[in-house]
């Protein structure tokens, strides 16, 4: 799901709050945050000084990440929530140690700042989309074959992914825009070749790298025929990436984790699916379709 306007203005008013609070840090609240340091860190006024000034640091970086990288707030908002965690002590220890800091005079409202730590951990990861983000991998989770999913064809049609139970799979995220969309016709090739021996590729166009797949859906096939001549079943625009991929590609990341990270790197990165509807090799948007084509004889 998209973040609704609500998540998004909360989002927005963290990051200038975070982005005030690291300023804080480095200029007029250096003291206070000085005193906030936890007591049983090395009390030498150089080292305290250098923790404040770090951290003063992290919080601008992390205002002006949940201001600007939007694509990446999921990220960002667990990051926060965690450098929420990592700083909780400086707050008990203010509360114990009685401190008194931005006001915070009595025992009462140093334990109410307490209770606002765990508020700050739920507005970073609620107004960023991270718990949507993390309920649909649970879903995800729940799902004990590929075959369990559906998915959408260009003309809007749901279509059970078990129509395809028995079949080796190739799913690839496609582009029309791209550097790589030649590789529609290795594709094709692939498919043309081994299609009576049990292959299907189901491609999935995307529009998150490089806007390179803008076109409706009318438009995306009229391209793929007349350039290509595709004939393996193509789906409906999706996304691959972040709180709003489709829970297919959600699902073969997590089964096949890429090389650095499990997100999907760019336009026609390729997942195999054997005929038990185990997904059993990544390709990366690289590997060309001709270079894959021995694996998939293999596995037929």
């Amino acid at each position: 799901m998209e973040t609704t306007k609500l998540q998004t203005a909360f989002r927005l008013l963290l990051g200038v709050f975070m982005t005030l609070a690291g300023v804080g840090h480095l200029t007029f609240q250096r003291i206070e945050f000085q005193a906030q340091v936890p007591s049983w860190l090395p009390q030498n006024p150089g080292f305290i000084d250098f923790v404040v000034l770090s951290s003063g640091i992290v919080e601008i970086l992390f205002g002006l990440s949940l201001l600007f990288l939007f694509k990446h707030r999921v990220k960002v908002g667990i990051a926060l929530a965690i450098f929420y965690i990592l700083i909780f002590p400086g707050n008990i220890s203010q509360y114990t140690n009685s401190v008194d800091a931005f006001g915070l005079d009595t025992d009462t409202k140093r334990l109410i700042r307490l209770f606002f730590q765990p508020v700050l951990v739920l507005w970073a990861l609620w107004s960023t989309g991270a718990i949507q983000y993390f309920r649909n991998r649970n879903k995800v989770t729940n799902q004990v074959n590929f075959y369990d999913f559906e998915a959408k064809r260009l003309n809007g049609k749901e279509q059970s992914l078990n129509d395809y139970a028995g079949k080796t799979i190739i799913v690839v995220n496609t582009a029309s825009k791209c550097g790589l969309t030649p590789q529609y016709e290795g594709l094709e090739k692939l498919y043309n070749d081994y299609k009576d021996k049990g292959l299907v590729i189901l491609g999935f166009p995307c529009n998150q790298f490089g806007k390179q797949e803008q076109g409706n859906a009318d438009e995306i096939q009229s391209f793929c025929q007349i350039n290509y001549g595709v004939s393996f079943p193509l789906f409906e625009k999706i996304n691959v990436n972040g709180p709003q991929a489709h829970p297919i590609f959600t699902y073969l990341k997590q089964a096949l984790p890429g090389n650095f990270g499990n997100n999907v790197k760019w336009n026609f990165t390729k997942f195999v699916i054997d005929k038990s509807g185990k997904p059993v090799k990544r390709f990366s948007p690289t590997t060309k379709p001709e270079k894959m084509e021995q694996y998939i004889k293999n596995i037929l």
